[in-house]
Order: structure tokens, then C-alpha cells, then sequence
């Protein structure tokens, strides 16, 4: 009897234990260096990449704020393209990136206020999901 139970509890510890370490944790990648590179096409990238970041007019934000956010989007696009066409280190590069998004993320907090800066970031989230497959670089991105 107290050998059935020595086995049957070396049998569960061993499968606790294989399903411990059967649940690693993932970290998402950006996808290697071949992210850090300006497109081929950067022409299309820069127009697709404006046009994800337009709000559009069903936010009701005020056009002088609309052009304020209009110069601040296209100084973005020009700062990300110089980054990425700059010679550096990749973690050079993200780290860079990673402020223009802190940077840009800022202004419109400031600019439109937290509620409406948070449906507009959202909808520059999935107006940059189809450009996700399409640029790797757009991963980096907001």
C-alpha cells in the first residue's frame, strides 16, 4: 500500500512539474534588425504612416488643435525617418524611437486632454494595424 502511494505521488509531482515548465513566458520580439531599416518604399511608408496618424473629423477635435496636431505628426514621420536612415546601433535606434513616441504620446495628452487624446491613440493603433505586416517598422511605433 505505502508503495502505490510513494509511486502515485511521484507520478503527480512529475506532471506538476512538467506542466510548470511547459508554461515559459513569451516575450514579443519587433522582429530583428530587419525592423530597424527604412522600408524600400519609404515614400509609400511616409504617406501610409500620416495617414494612420490622421484623426480624422468624428472626434470633434477643433481644427486650430487639428492643425497644431497635423505639424506635430508630420515633424514625427520626418524625426522616425531620419532615425532610421541615420547609421547607429539598433538599441540606439529603439531607444530613440522610443522617445518620439513618449515625446508625441505627451503632446497629445496635452493637446486634446486625456479622453480624447485616448480614443485618438486608439485609433491610430488600428489605422497602424494593417501597416504592421506591411513595414515591420510600424511595430516600433506608438
Amino acid at each position: 500500500m505505502i508503495r502505490k502511494v510513494l509511486i502515485f505521488s511521484f507520478l503527480l509531482v512529475a506532471v506538476f512539474a512538467a506542466n510548470v515548465n511547459g508554461q515559459g513566458i513569451k516575450l514579443p520580439s519587433v522582429g530583428g534588425a530587419e525592423t530597424l531599416v527604412l522600408p524600400a518604399d519609404k515614400a509609400g511608408f511616409e504617406k501610409d504612416f500620416l495617414a494612420a496618424l490622421d484623426p480624422g473629423k468624428d472626434l470633434g477635435i477643433s481644427a486650430e488643435n487639428l492643425g497644431k496636431l497635423a505639424t506635430k505628426n508630420k515633424s514625427f514621420v520626418s524625426d522616425v525617418m531620419g532615425i532610421m536612415g541615420a547609421k547607429g546601433s539598433d538599441t540606439d535606434k529603439l531607444s530613440k524611437i522610443g522617445l518620439k513616441n513618449t515625446d508625441l504620446t505627451k503632446f497629445v495628452n496635452e493637446l486634446l486632454g486625456a479622453s480624447t487624446a485616448g480614443k485618438y491613440l486608439e485609433k491610430v493603433k488600428k489605422q497602424m494595424g494593417p501597416f504592421k505586416t506591411k513595414y515591420n517598422l510600424a511595430k516600433l511605433l506608438l
